[in-house]
């Protein structure tokens, strides 16, 4: 097959061979593209940045206040990539706070874990995060869960 569409191939002209040439070469990016996306670790749509801010676990409030320096290392208008050293969950739920770089402004940006992976710095547990952007009833609907979990 691959030598017949070689040889019909050789029929067309420079003209259309180039217009060809474009349209895979854009067939190619697409397709590539989308397996990248099935990886989940997504190559465009999120800015690279090197912020640093604080995190609240949601799921430790509970028991500590506590909260945990963190890089934000991509960001995106509905989620962002951090990095943490204290054990997250898949699917906690994180309190996130940082300064825009541009002006100053602080921002609070709650969000959920959707995958998490251990990255082991000088035998110190850090995890990489990439996290999702939530509105208030899903951390209200998780604070319930976590209140009704063991009864």
């Amino acid at each position: 097959m691959f030598q017949e569409m070689l040889s019909s191939l050789e029929t067309f002209s420079l003209k259309d061979l180039h217009h060809f040439k474009d349209r895979l070469d854009l067939l190619i990016q697409k397709k590539s593209y989308t397996e990248k996306n099935i990886l989940d670790k997504r190559v465009s749509h999120r800015a690279c940045v090197k912020i640093s801010g604080t995190a609240e676990i949601e799921r430790e409030r509970e028991f500590f206040d506590q909260t945990h320096k963190i890089n934000i290392q991509e960001m995106s208008t509905n989620g962002l990539v951090l990095t943490i050293p204290a054990t997250v969950i898949q699917d906690d739920i994180l309190i996130t706070t940082f300064r825009l770089p541009s002006n100053g402004e602080k921002k609070i940006v709650n969000c959920k874990a959707m995958r998490v992976k251990e990255i082991s710095s000088n035998g110190n547990g850090v995890y990489e995060v990439a996290a999702q952007a939530v509105d208030r009833s899903e951390i209200r609907a998780y604070r319930e869960m976590l209140k009704k979990r063991g009864k």
